[in-house]
């Protein structure tokens, strides 16, 4: 039996005493003066203390890259005390955040052996780290171990095993799995909320709805089971059928949770456009809500009068939200009230609602960042740039305010991209775990007008974002926008001018060398153009396929950014991030945020397969309008046959212009810059051409809905 860890209060003393001696130790001479005052104090440390003290120290070697000394400290903390799993799952997480996956996973499977293998917090960490492995095997083998456990015990690790198998592409295979969880476990909500979840994101929505109702019915009182189902029956049925459910819900959940259901028949009936029986729900919640949060329905409220365009009705509910608020939420009120006179075109009572969250109790990033967008919206982008250096100089460890700042750079006259370029690289060493940073970096790499587009780097870049950050929408739709264009890449590599001059395709062939060697032996300038011709090839092939809406991706496009494409032969030590499986992967993260997510998103109920087949006509629309599609395209082929930047963008060439008319010689095409509708760089800066435009210019034409997409879509409000 693993010994059990004692610690009482003077442990813990003890032990903080030690980290704020090796905290100011390594502020003055980093982890090797850490170290020395490791050595001056650890033998007076207790036995149960010692432990601690090597992960802080390994801590503090992971800090100044001192790999070997991580994993030193690892391994005596490991022999130090072995007994509690919190030292395996520290020990984990460390060796995680270095990348060291096989370590991780090696250390994971002694420590099963060292305790029970049903252990839940070791085999749920096993079976993420399996996954990321792929080793699809080995967690088959993990589940099988466990049959014999009873379910009570490993119904989450069982879970995450099913979760895993569906986001690998084998999810009809584990439903069956789910429908035996049921039926073993009747009276636990959250496996009925899971395989709910899993048949709509397999595209079951009646089995969804299904089990969701197969469950309040056993699960009475279980909340969440409850809202999952609400929302359910709003996308089969409509408001009024949601009225019906949540009379039921009010009959058996507590009554703290009573206002929450009065609020999502109020939401629901707000999006159906029915504001008479919105304002009774809206009444009935802030009657049973607590004080400290009525401010929320009152922000409803408010909403849905503006949407209805009562202008000082809307005013009136956000002045009583402002008085309702408690002082830590003042902010949100105001940023709201900013949103709504931003919407209302009242700019300057817009910047005033702005300058009184500045002065409420614990304003935050989240105020610049609003402040920021909304010039941004005017295309005022000198003033956003201001506000973001000074955001930045109060909160420096803030990724979306450095994503701001790339973007913002991105979307200015810089027509190189090399001002982008260098705020990402500046951002990513001060906040390398952002995933918004990383998805800047993606879109400056997919920028068909500037000299650092490499379809290599932008894969890189949305695998570290994703993986960094999933709740991060845009990071899924840029990774659809790479999707066409290594599609665009894969056909090019296949026509038989390309397979002539570079040799068979690496995927169809154990020999990619054949590219590099072919190439070297012929003058780029002869090489334009074939170029240019295997462009407008391939470019009108797909053009066509768009138009007929009869465009499919080929099987294992991702292939030709694998580690070694385009010079780059760095990986990232993630797995291949499977772009087939986009749509499944895209809704288990189920991302709530992002400037070109929440443009993409036509409502609160729409699932992220509807997102991406929004994002889907914004990159067909950009494709088949102007030169845009012809840019990507000789940007692609450049890349390919390895012609250099001077080659695409000298005059006289097509430079990502129009494609060449028939009867005209390359020397012949207008070039981007000539042609009035053609796309310039800043038009790539945010993913889709129309919303960058909409920054860029601030003259573009909207729709009443697009502009309360635009203003209120950067949400950061949790209403």
């Amino acid at each position: 039996m693993a010994m059990k860890m004692v610690e009482g209060p003077r442990q813990r003393q003890e032990f903080q005493n030690f980290s704020e001696a090796v905290a100011t130790a390594e502020r003055e001479g980093g982890y090797p003066a850490a170290l020395r005052a490791f050595e001056a104090r650890v033998d007076s440390l207790s036995s149960s203390v010692v432990w601690r003290a090597h992960l802080e120290l390994a801590e503090c070697a992971k800090r100044s890259a001192n790999v070997l000394q991580v994993k030193h400290h690892l391994a005596q903390a490991l022999q130090a005390h072995s007994g509690p799993v919190q030292v395996w799952l520290e020990a984990c997480r460390t060796l995680d955040e270095l990348g060291e996956l096989e370590e991780c996973r090696t250390l994971l499977e002694q420590g099963l052996e060292h305790h029970s293998v049903s252990n839940e917090q070791l085999c749920l960490k096993l079976v993420r780290v399996y996954e990321r492995l792929g080793d699809h095997g080995a967690l088959r083998s993990l589940v099988s171990s466990l049959r014999t456990e009873p379910p009570e015990k490993t119904c989450k690790v069982l879970l995450e095993a099913v979760h895993s198998e569906v986001r690998a592409g084998n999810g009809e295979a584990v439903r069956p799995l789910l429908r035996c969880l049921m039926l073993r476990l009747p009276h636990q909500g959250p496996i009925y909320c899971e395989a709910s979840r899993v048949d709509a994101i397999l595209g079951h929505w009646k089995s969804a709805l299904s089990i969701a109702e197969q469950g309040v019915k056993t699960c009475l009182k279980y909340g969440p089971l409850w809202f999952l189902l609400l929302r359910l029956v709003e996308k089969a049925y409509g408001a009024r059928a949601v009225k019906e459910y949540a009379g039921f819900a009010l009959k058996n959940i507590c009554h703290e949770l009573h206002w929450k259901v009065h609020f999502e028949v109020a939401a629901a009936f707000g999006r159906a456009g029915n504001l008479p029986e919105s304002h009774e729900s809206i009444g009935n919640a802030a009657l049973s809500c607590p004080k400290h949060l009525r401010w929320k329905v009152w922000l409803l409220a408010a909403r849905s009068e503006l949407w209805d365009g009562s202008v000082e009705t809307c005013r009136k509910l956000l002045a009583q939200a402002q008085f309702d608020a408690p002082s830590r939420v003042q902010v949100a009120v105001c940023i709201e009230r900013a949103r709504a006179e931003e919407f209302l075109d009242d700019l300057d009572e817009a910047r005033e609602a702005l300058r009184k969250a500045y002065a409420c109790e614990g304003h935050d990033w989240k105020v610049y960042l609003e402040h920021i967008f909304m010039e941004a919206r005017q295309g005022c982008l000198k003033a956003a740039k201001e506000i973001t250096h000074t955001a930045l100089e109060l909160h420096p460890a803030t990724g979306r305010l450095w994503s701001a700042l790339v973007a913002l750079e991105h979307s200015g006259e810089d027509s190189t991209g090399d001002a982008a370029m260098v705020a990402f690289r500046r951002a990513v060493r001060e906040v390398p775990k952002s995933g918004e940073v990383w998805c800047e970096g993606a879109r400056i790499n997919m920028n068909p007008m500037v000299p650092h587009f490499n379809l290599g780097r932008a894969y890189k870049c949305l695998e570290f974002a994703v993986h960094l950050t999933p709740q991060y929408g845009d990071s899924f739709l840029e990774l659809f926008r790479l999707r066409i264009l290594l599609e665009m890449r894969i056909r090019m590599r296949k026509h038989p001018l390309a397979v002539g001059l570079l040799g068979v395709p690496p995927e169809l062939h154990a020999q990619p060398q054949q590219e590099t060697s072919a190439l070297s032996a012929v003058d780029q300038g002869k090489l334009l153009p074939v170029a240019a011709l295997v462009a407008q090839q391939v470019s009108d092939a797909m053009a066509a396929e768009l138009k007929s809406a009869d465009f499919a991706f080929t099987v294992g496009a991702e292939v030709g950014v694998a580690p070694g494409a385009d010079g780059d032969c760095v990986g990232t030590g993630l797995p291949p991030f499977q772009l087939s499986q986009l749509e499944v992967l895209c809704a288990y993260a189920d991302p709530n945020y992002g400037f070109l997510w929440l443009w993409c998103r036509q409502s609160a109920l729409s699932t992220p397969k509807e997102v991406l087949a929004r994002m889907t006509k914004e990159v067909t629309e950009d494709l088949l309008v102007g030169a845009t599609r012809w840019a990507y395209a000789w940007a692609v082929a450049c890349s390919l046959f390895g012609l250099g930047y001077n080659f695409r963008f000298s005059s006289g060439t097509t430079s990502g212009g129009l494609s060449p008319p028939d009867g005209q010689t390359v020397e012949q095409v207008q070039t981007a810059q000539e042609c009035q509708s053609d796309p310039v760089a800043r038009d790539y800066a945010l993913g889709s051409m129309r919303l960058a435009r909409c920054v860029a210019h601030c003259n573009i034409p909207l729709d009443r809905a697009e502009r309360r997409r635009l203003i209120f879509g950067s949400d950061i409000l949790c209403i």
